[in-house]
């Protein structure tokens, strides 16, 4: 379901999360983590069905529209545009989107009309999208990406009606949501919408780097803590927040457990995670730090790369 990026993202949260918790068993974790998979599908197809929800309300409200023919009605809310909206045709007729919703069991799923009435006024006066979007611009999927970012994923009520059908929720919302503007981009290119299937296969099928996470850093929360603090020159390692530290570790099982991943692959995917998770200053911090780990753990034969993992990127 998920790529490696995706899965770094989720496992560092899953991982923090454990610790905090005082769980330690990698077995129950890894056990919980892959039985996510199936509500995190769920969440997403979730996402398409509101979308699928709320531009139908539209066409309701656009019929309701009184004298809507007469010149003065012209001048109409951004809401408005949503109605007969090209993308709601494209997923009634889209074969793969109504087997993804079969296989979710979200086919006859109700969105509250307090919900949809209250997001298309926050569409319609334009409360939540600025100045710079109009009504044209409603009418392309381009616009329906702007209404799921601005108008939806960032609204309060959002995350406590993912929560309510999936308790992983937190770990997996900004994964999901950036799934949901991927799958737009695709079915703006005539794509289909994605094989639910195959998407939660790809998500089971790498439980190999999971388990492998999973024990590494669970089973010990100390691993590498040596190695890492002894880069950390002037740096108190007390001082070291615990993302980073963690964010240092997951970079350490990468770079010595899988030979297939490039070093600059795992290196440049654990700075970003710094830059997004942690601290203004920790992604120069992880940088520096990753750089002198990386070189320390070739001199003493921790690191072997082979296949794909031989590749410079």
């Amino acid at each position: 379901m998920i790529n490696r990026h995706h899965l770094r993202v989720k496992l560092l949260q899953w991982i923090f999360a454990s610790r905090q918790q005082g769980q330690d068993d990698f077995h129950f974790v890894t056990q919980q983590f892959n039985s996510s998979a199936t509500l995190s599908l769920r969440s997403l197809v979730m996402a398409f069905v509101l979308l699928e929800r709320l531009l139908h309300y539209a066409n309701l409200r656009d019929k309701e529209r009184p004298g809507k023919l007469l010149e003065r009605n012209r001048q109409l809310g951004l809401g408005h545009g949503l109605a007969n909206h090209p993308l709601a045709d494209i997923l009634q007729k889209d074969a793969m989107y109504r087997k993804a919703l079969q296989l979710c069991f979200v086919e006859d799923f109700e969105v509250s009309s307090n919900m949809l009435r209250a997001l298309f006024e926050a569409i319609n006066n334009g409360k939540c999208l600025g100045a710079r979007y109009g009504f044209d611009d409603m009418r392309e999927i381009t616009g329906i990406k702007v209404v799921f970012e601005k108008c939806i994923s960032s609204g309060d009520w959002y995350s406590p009606w993912q929560l309510e059908h999936n308790l992983f929720w937190d770990s997996d919302r900004y994964l999901i949501d950036r799934q949901v503007i991927q799958i737009l981009n695709k079915i703006s290119e005539g794509e289909t919408f994605p094989d639910a299937e195959a998407l939660l296969k790809s998500w089971q099928s790498d439980d190999h780097f999971v388990s492998t996470m999973f024990k590494e850093l669970l089973h010990d929360s100390t691993v590498y803590q040596p190695l890492i603090e002894s880069h950390t020159g002037q740096w108190d390692p007390e001082r070291l927040a615990r993302v980073d530290f963690l964010i240092l570790q997951m970079a350490c099982v990468e770079l010595s457990q899988f030979p297939e991943i490039p070093i600059k692959v795992t290196i440049n995917e654990y700075i970003e995670l710094a830059k997004v998770y942690s601290t203004p200053q920790s992604a120069a911090f992880v940088n520096g730090l990753l750089d002198k780990i990386k070189a320390d753990m070739l001199q003493k034969g921790m690191i072997s790369k082979s296949g794909r993992g031989l590749v410079e990127t």
